[in-house]
């Protein structure tokens, strides 16, 4: 090689070498001003049986922290060790890395809706004090919730996932659209967090259940005569296309109101019918991101 040749390549080496320094410097940059990071447990597994998936931590936890529709905080906090190893047994244990421990579609999706809930309140707590899961963001917040549904990473059955992806790419997968009502997102607004964990044995009353009280909630489902409105939680209207499809499969025209007249109290689907039919407008209500606490 020339001496010429040979101080063309130096020169592009060092070239390359300062691109990739910047680019480096670049990532690591967007990786804090975005809140991205993992979220770690540095705690043991609790003992599973050789079969199955025991939930019976999960369960005795909830009857202590769900109090109504709100969660009390101060009682998570106290049991956060335990959540902890929970949440470390569902880091290792789940349908991709042992499948033989969940043989049925009910078993995988019982396991990643107790996995969302307990992912949830993980988050909250490892970013306590919060008011509201919207306060946990990075310097950039690219859109509201950002760093608290995309920005935590959690370690779930032997990979790492997001809330987001864990709802819209593996979730949602099971197109049910009761599962809407049976996940909790920590806020005002949510569907209030079950008070036992989802069992496959249970799974389709479970979710009946849940979605019944959803669909039958003021909160969620209300009807304002004065103002003829159908007033609907954004829930429907952000998961507009799920709702639509169960209730076709349901058998009942693809729309939302047919899908809560499927599951809402007597009472509740006899007020929406007769507000459907004199022509109220479908408004959907704001929605309360702060923090479900007593």
């Amino acid at each position: 090689m020339s001496e010429r040749s040979g101080r063309w390549y130096a020169r592009w080496w060092a070239i390359l070498i300062a691109l990739g320094l910047v680019l480096g410097a670049t990532a690591i940059v967007t990786v804090k001003a975005l809140g991205l990071r993992s979220v770690v447990v540095d705690a043991e597994p609790l003992p599973q049986p050789p079969e199955g998936f025991d939930t019976r931590w999960w369960n005795d936890a909830l009857r202590k922290w769900v109090q109504g529709d709100r969660v009390d905080y101060a009682e998570v906090l106290n049991g956060a060790s335990d959540l902890k190893r929970f949440a470390a047994t569902l880091a290792v244990i789940g349908p991709a890395t042992t499948p033989k421990r969940f043989p049925t579609e009910e078993g995988r999706l019982a396991y990643y809706i107790n996995a969302y809930n307990v992912l949830t309140l993980l988050g909250v707590v490892d970013n306590w004090p919060i008011s509201s899961v919207q306060d946990v963001h990075g310097w950039l917040d690219p859109r509201p919730g950002f760093g608290f549904f995309y920005g935590l990473r959690f370690f779930l059955d032997g990979d790492k996932i997001n809330l987001y992806d864990l709802e819209n790419g593996v979730i949602r997968g099971f197109r049910d659209a009761r599962i809407h009502a049976a996940i909790n997102c920590a806020s005002i607004s949510c569907p209030p967090l079950a008070p036992r964990a989802f069992d496959p044995l249970e799974l389709d009353a479970q979710l009946d259940r849940v979605t019944r009280a959803f669909c039958s909630s003021p909160a969620h489902v209300r009807i304002d005569d004065e103002a003829s409105e159908i007033q609907l939680s954004s829930i429907f209207e952000w998961y507009r296309t799920d709702f639509e499809e169960h209730a076709r499969r349901l058998g009942r025209p693809p729309t939302i109101e047919d899908f809560i007249l499927a599951f809402a109290e007597p009472e509740v689907a006899e007020a929406l019918e007769r507000a459907r039919g004199a022509g109220f407008d479908v408004v959907f209500q704001p929605y309360d991101w702060g923090l479900n606490r007593l």
